[in-house]
C-alpha cells in the first residue's frame, strides 16, 4: 500500500514523477493576495478532458465491478485527501507558503490556482501531496519568501506539519469507530453463537448435532461462548458426553463419544460456527465515548505489532517465499474444505497492496455500511501508523529531522540538518516499499486472499 506525505526533494528525486523542484517554487505574494478575494485562477493547461475522463473511470468502475468497489475507492480517496488537507491546514496555520495541492502524481488531468495554491488531480493514483516551500536546505528558495519557508518555522510548528497527516488518519478511525459503537456495535455477542457447519465425518454428526444448533453445555458446565465449548472438548478427547443443545427454542441432550484431532491429541466435535453471523452488542452514546479510545488502543496496538512482523527479517523472507507457493492450499479441514481459521492462519503476515485491499474493503461494504466503516478506520488506522515510521521519506522521518535538528540547536543559534545525508536511507526506503507492492500486487492478482 502506498502511503502519501508532505512532498519532499527526496521523494521526487526517487519516486521518478517526473516534476522537478523549483527555485522558489512561486513568487511569494503578500498574504492579502494569498488568501486573495475568494477567485479561482484557471490555469493554461487546464484538461476538462481529463476531468471528464476520471468521471467516466469511476462510472465505469461501479457498473464493471460493482457500487461496492466504487464506494471503496471513494473512501480511500477522500482518506488520502484528507491526510494532505491534514498537512496543508497546519502549513498555512503556521503561515507556510503552500503551492500545490494534489491528488496523485505525474502528468495533470485538472487543476485550478486560489491565491498561491495550485490545486489539482494528476494521472497516476498513487498517493497526494501538498507542495511546502523549503521543505530542507536542498531546495533553493527566493530570499523573498525564505521566511515562510518550512525550514525556517519553529519546532513546535513544523512538528505540527509533520503529524498532521497521521493525525487525520486517526481522527477519522476515531469518528469510524464511534459511529460502529453506538449504531450496529463493533463486537459480536458470542454467546449467541450457532453452528453453521457438521461435516458428516465428524463425533458432532454422530452425536446428532445440526447447523443452526447452540451446544449451551455440557455434563452440568455451562458454554458461554464457542471457545467455552472448544476448550471442554479439547481436554477430553475419546471421553462420553452429553451434551445440552439449544434447538428451536428448546434444549435437548445428544450424547456421543468426543472424537480426537490426530495432529495433536486434543479433543475434537467437529462443528465450525461464523462470527460473522452474531449479532453485535451496540452502546449509548456516552458510554461509546471511551469505549471509542479503547477500542482505538487495541487495534493500533495490534497494528504496530504487526506491521513490525511483517517488516521483521523473518517476516520479509516468508512474505517473498509466498511468491512461489501461489494458487497452493497448505491445510484442509475435515470436509476436504479450508476452514476460516485455518486459512486465517495461512494468511497471516499477508500484506494487502491496493487492490486486495480494495476487494477486502468491498467485500465488508457488501455486508452494509458497518462493514464499510470498520474497513475504514482499519486502514486509517495502518496508514496513520506507517506514516509514523521515523524514516524519510515517511512523515515520521521529518519528525526524527525536526527533533534532530532542535536538539543540535545551540544558544539561539538555528541547526539545520543536511537532507542530502538522508537521501540513501530514503532510496533504501522506497525501494523495500515498492519492492513489497509490487510482490503483494502479484499475490493479490494470482492468489487473491478468502476473505
Amino acid at each position: 500500500m502506498t502511503s502519501s506525505g508532505v512532498e519532499t526533494e527526496e521523494s521526487e528525486a526517487v519516486t521518478g514523477s517526473g516534476r522537478q523542484l523549483e527555485a522558489g517554487a512561486e513568487v511569494a505574494r503578500s498574504d492579502a493576495a494569498s488568501e486573495g478575494t475568494g477567485s479561482v485562477d484557471e490555469q493554461p493547461g487546464q484538461s476538462w478532458l481529463g476531468a471528464a475522463l476520471l468521471v467516466g473511470l469511476f462510472a465505469w468502475l461501479g457498473i464493471a465491478a460493482g457500487w461496492e468497489y466504487l464506494v471503496v475507492v471513494a473512501a480511500i480517496v477522500f482518506m488520502i485527501t484528507m491526510h494532505e488537507l491534514g498537512h496543508y491546514l497546519a502549513a498555512r496555520a503556521g503561515g507556510m507558503q503552500v503551492t500545490e495541492f494534489f491528488l496523485g502524481f505525474g502528468p495533470r488531468l485538472w487543476s485550478f490556482r486560489r491565491g498561491e495554491t495550485e490545486y489539482g488531480i494528476k494521472g497516476i493514483w498513487a498517493g497526494a501531496y501538498v507542495k511546502v516551500t523549503g521543505m530542507n536546505n536542498l531546495e533553493e528558495v527566493d530570499p523573498a519568501v525564505e521566511h515562510r519557508t518550512y525550514r525556517q518555522q519553529s519546532y513546535p510548528k513544523r512538528m505540527l506539519v509533520a503529524v498532521a497527516g497521521s493525525a487525520m488518519h486517526f481522527l477519522m478511525a476515531l469518528l469510524a469507530i464511534y459511529a460502529v459503537l453506538v449504531s450496529t456495535g463493533l463486537y459480536a455477542d458470542e454467546s449467541q453463537w450457532t453452528v453453521s457447519d457438521v461435516p458428516e465425518t465428524g463425533a458432532a454428526f454422530a452425536i446428532g448435532v445440526e447447523s443452526g444448533d447452540r451446544i449451551v453445555g455440557a455434563d452440568g458446565v455451562a458454554f458461554e461462548s464457542f471457545e467455552d465449548m472448544r476448550l471442554f472438548v479439547e481436554a477430553r478427547p475419546g471421553e462420553t458426553a452429553t451434551f445440552e443443545v439449544l434447538r428451536d427454542g428448546q434444549v435437548i441432550a445428544l450424547s456421543g463419544d468426543i472424537g480426537e484431532n490426530p495432529d495433536t491429541g486434543l479433543g475434537l466435535l467437529g462443528v465450525a460456527s461464523s462470527p460473522g453471523d452474531l449479532p453485535r452488542i451496540s452502546v449509548g452514546p456516552a458510554e461509546a465515548v471511551p469505549e471509542t479510545f479503547q477500542t482505538f488502543g487495541t487495534f493500533t496496538k495490534e497494528t504496530i505489532i504487526s506491521i513490525g512482523k511483517i517488516f521483521s527479517p523473518s517476516g520479509l523472507v516468508d512474505f517473498f517465499g509466498r511468491l512461489d507457493d501461489t494458487g497452493e492450499s497448505a491445510v484442509v479441514a475435515e470436509n476436504g474444505e479450508p476452514s476460516a481459521a485455518q486459512e486465517a492462519d495461512e494468511n497471516e503476515g499477508r500484506i494487502l497492496s491496493l487492490v486486495g485491499a480494495t476487494r477486502l474493503g468491498a467485500e465488508l461494504t457488501s455486508g452494509g455500511v458497518t462493514g464499510l466503516l470498520i474497513f475504514f478506520f482499519s486502514i486509517n488506522i495502518f496508514v496513520g501508523v506507517i506514516n509514523l515510521a521515523p524514516l524519510l521519506p515517511l512523515d515520521g522521518g521529518h519528525v526524527v529531522i525536526a527533533t534532530y535538528e532542535r536538539l543540535r540547536s545551540r544558544k539561539g543559534v538555528r541547526y539545520h540538518a543536511d537532507a542530502a545525508k538522508a537521501l540513501p536511507i530514503a532510496y533504501a526506503v522506497i525501494l523495500l516499499m515498492t519492492t513489497v507492492g509490487l510482490a503483494a500486487l502479484w499475490l493479490d492478482l494470482a492468489d487473491p486472499v478468502s476473505f
